[in-house]
């Protein structure tokens, strides 16, 4: 039976993260092994707190990707500037970059807008590398559409609802789950199929059982494990719509 107490754990860094060589002692020590550095924030041009953090992190032998903040006003300029930036730090094709969404209701054609920006940057990066992130609240107000994009390779929530105990978006593949960490500022997510972490399960012949985590659904549990959902649903006797809470036991074989 697999019983792993909780999915990896990723770390989004800003410049309100402490930029010191203890603090990603403390990550590490928290068992984070892989962060992501902002890049770049729409209408800002600071940039030293990328370089900081880009150094702190790989000294401290981490698994390093990166995001932008866009409010879509500007997409092209948003993808020259966080293309030319990590060129310049470094980070290659296969990095992992989020393009976290955070627009207003003023912005039109905000879908299409999301494309460009997609398709702007698989000019330069792998497109399997490319994250979108959205706030679950702007999702339960209809401000973006998800069935108006294209087939996504992993779809971050940012979801820090107290009592929070899931992302609230069934295809959820990462969960922004917490923005403390021991009273330090620091954006935390549960990494649910090791897209950032590549820390996935191995399964074993005798592996038939699961034990369900904070933040799991059918479609999680399916996805990690290899399974279509319409058999792991059967072999569970169990609807789509049922709720799944943590330390339930999961037939996966």
């Amino acid at each position: 039976m697999i019983t792993q107490n909780e999915y990896p754990r990723l770390a989004f860094c800003s410049s309100l993260t402490p930029a010191t060589p203890e603090y990603y002692e403390k990550l590490r020590k928290a068992g984070i092994n892989a962060v992501s550095i902002c890049m770049h924030v729409s209408g800002h041009e600071y940039f030293k707190y990328a370089v900081i953090h880009t150094n702190l992190a790989r000294k401290a032998g981490m698994t390093t990707h990166a995001y932008m903040i866009t409010d879509l006003y500007d997409p092209i300029s948003d993808v020259m500037t966080l293309t030319k930036r990590l060129a310049k730090l470094g980070y290659g094709a296969t990095t992992k970059v989020t393009i976290l969404v955070n627009s207003d209701k003023y912005v039109k054609d905000r879908e299409s807008k999301i494309v460009q920006i997609m398709d702007l940057m698989s000019n330069y990066h792998d497109r399997s590398c490319i994250d979108i992130a959205f706030f679950k609240r702007d999702l339960d107000d209809k401000l973006y559409d998800l069935n108006k994009l294209p087939r996504l390779i992993n779809l971050t929530i940012i979801n820090c609802t107290p009592n929070a105990t899931s992302p609230g978006i069934e295809v959820a593949g990462t969960w922004v789950y917490k923005a403390e960490l021991e009273n330090d500022i620091e954006v935390l997510a549960y990494d649910f199929f090791g897209y950032y972490t590549n820390d996935g399960y191995q399964l074993s012949l005798v592996d038939t059982e699961y034990v369900a985590q904070l933040g799991d659904s059918w479609y999680s549990i399916s996805r990690r494990h290899g399974i279509p959902v319409t058999d792991l649903l059967v072999l569970n006797r169990a609807a789509e719509t049922d709720k799944i809470f943590a330390g339930q036991v999961i037939r996966i074989a």
